[in-house]
């Protein structure tokens, strides 16, 4: 087992150099697919409310395992960039779900503004995955974001509080709790230029105590500058909410903490 998750991160550690950009970086071609790692799965699709093609990825769970997990990847790559991710928790038995957002690897083309932060038309795209994901199994999902997934979960529980039985739980690594003060500290400390979405009916305030609906694990870097846990701290409060720190930068805790991120999450879905 411990072989496996290192042989998984190391791959992870190549799809890092692509991912987490803290600015919206798609790419079209698939540096990695299941196939290249004998995994068995299975292609799906399905359509948007508003007409995108959303392409996924299905690694089925061992049997006599019931949880699916639908992982939201983070703002740059596709699939194929996160797919260690995606095959560890395979490997731990899950049933699991992977995506591209609109733009992004098989998904259908997008004019993508690559000085947003996140485009607000992601929570379209989350949604129909969501809900695809939760009729076919016939029962409520496991989410597994990351960095601006974080923010489209986040923003689909606080949007659409009738579909919250969709999803048993989440976890929620590299938390953007407050995408406008993300923006503030991404401009004035790493000299970008990144921007909200302009569609104020789309943009959150910020995911705070009274948005918590559900049993969450907020994985936080140390050395995340960006994530700041004084923004994460708050919603510790609530006792459905679990913080697991990793001394290491945005992101980084599944490969340079590969057994402990992954026992972590292991042991979230079990209790939970």
């Amino acid at each position: 087992m411990k072989t496996t998750l290192r042989t998984l991160a190391s791959l992870f550690v190549l799809c890092c150099l692509t991912a987490g950009a803290y600015a919206i970086n798609p790419l079209k071609e698939y540096t990695y697919t299941p196939k290249d790692l004998g995994l068995e799965y299975s292609e799906d699709s399905v359509m948007t409310s508003d007409g995108y093609r959303i392409h996924i990825w299905n690694l089925p769970g061992k049997e006599g395992n019931d949880r699916s997990v639908l992982i939201a990847y983070a703002d740059a790559g596709n699939m194929g960039q996160w797919l260690s991710v995606g095959a560890t928790l395979n490997l731990l038995g899950y049933d699991v779900w992977m995506f591209d957002w609109r733009g992004f690897g098989n998904s259908q083309d997008f004019a993508t503004d690559k000085d947003l932060l996140y485009h607000s038309e992601y929570l379209l795209d989350f949604g129909a995955v969501l809900g695809h994901v939760a009729t076919v199994r016939n029962r409520p999902v496991d989410v597994l974001a990351l960095s601006m997934g974080t923010i489209i979960t986040g923003e689909h529980l606080r949007q659409y509080p009738g579909n919250k039985s969709l999803i048993r739980s989440c976890i929620m690594d590299g938390f953007v709790t407050d995408p406008s003060e993300t923006v503030r500290i991404l401009n004035e400390d790493s000299g970008k230029s990144v921007r909200l979405p302009s569609a104020p009916q789309l943009l959150s305030p910020g995911f705070n105590s009274k948005d918590v609906s559900l049993p969450m694990l907020l994985i936080h870097a140390t050395g995340d500058t960006v994530c700041p846990l004084r923004l994460l701290l708050p919603l510790t409060a609530d006792t459905r909410v679990t913080l697991k720190e990793f001394d290491c930068r945005h992101l980084q805790a599944a490969f340079t903490h590969t057994e402990d991120y992954f026992t972590a999450i292991d042991a979230f879905l079990k209790t939970h």
